[in-house]
């Protein structure tokens, strides 16, 4: 028969401990990284809103009521799990985004093109979120020192 052989492994339960700790930060450093990004993204949302829409003259109380003023963002937590999300409460934004009749004398003579602001940030976004969550992941094993 052959002879046994005996192994011996040392350093498992700091490899398990490091990994725990790991595990247990994942998620708070997940929504951190999603505030972040929903902050950039509505930053940038408003950037673009800024350079893409034709500026007004607006007088009074009126001038607080500018699309680029009523962005807003927010993370909401479900279970395990967060969702970001980022708007403009402006009451004709949905008009500025998708498009609409143009009118003149109660008939419609053309349409505005949408300019589409959420979409095109949001596809600029496209690449930018995987490459924040993978930098972050990242830093947790960094910080574990298991890189």
């Amino acid at each position: 028969m052959a002879a046994g052989m005996n192994f011996e492994i040392s350093g498992l339960e700091e490899l398990e401990r490091d990994l725990t700790a790991a595990v247990r930060a994942a998620p708070e450093k997940a929504k951190e990284t999603l505030r972040d990004i929903s902050k950039e993204f509505k930053k940038s949302a408003k950037k673009r809103a800024n350079s893409e829409l034709k500026p007004h003259e607006r007088a009074g109380s009126e001038k607080n009521k500018a699309i680029k003023r009523k962005f807003g963002s927010k993370v909401i937590e479900e279970g395990i799990g967060a969702t970001a999300l980022v708007w403009n409460s402006a009451r004709h934004f949905h008009l500025i985004e998708n498009g609409h009749n143009l009118v003149r004398g109660g008939r419609v003579v053309g349409f505005v093109e949408g300019k589409h602001i959420m979409e095109k940030t949001r596809n600029e976004y496209e690449s930018v979120v995987p490459e924040r969550f993978e930098n972050m992941v990242d830093d947790i094993l960094k910080e574990r020192d298991l890189d």
